[in-house]
């Protein structure tokens, strides 16, 4: 299985043990970006800041709490 299927599939099932709806799952799988520098162009779509690394991915915002908040306040 291909390392980013192995990543993606890793932070559905800690997504579930936390508890999290379903919705912010679908946006974290597709917001897992190869590099920081889209990471941090999707978290100024996200009004949030930063990025942060989820494997040899990356993700918007500084961490984690804070992506969910945002992807959250998304229409």
């Amino acid at each position: 299985m291909p390392l980013k299927t192995l990543l993606k599939l890793s932070l559905i099932a800690t997504l579930a043990v936390l508890g999290t709806t379903a919705s912010p799952v679908q946006a974290q799988t597709g917001d897992m970006f190869p590099n920081k520098a889209a990471a941090l162009k999707r978290a100024k779509q996200l009004k949030c800041s930063g990025a942060f690394a989820m494997g040899s991915q990356w993700m918007p915002c500084k961490d984690l709490q804070s992506y969910e908040q945002a992807i959250k306040k998304q229409p």
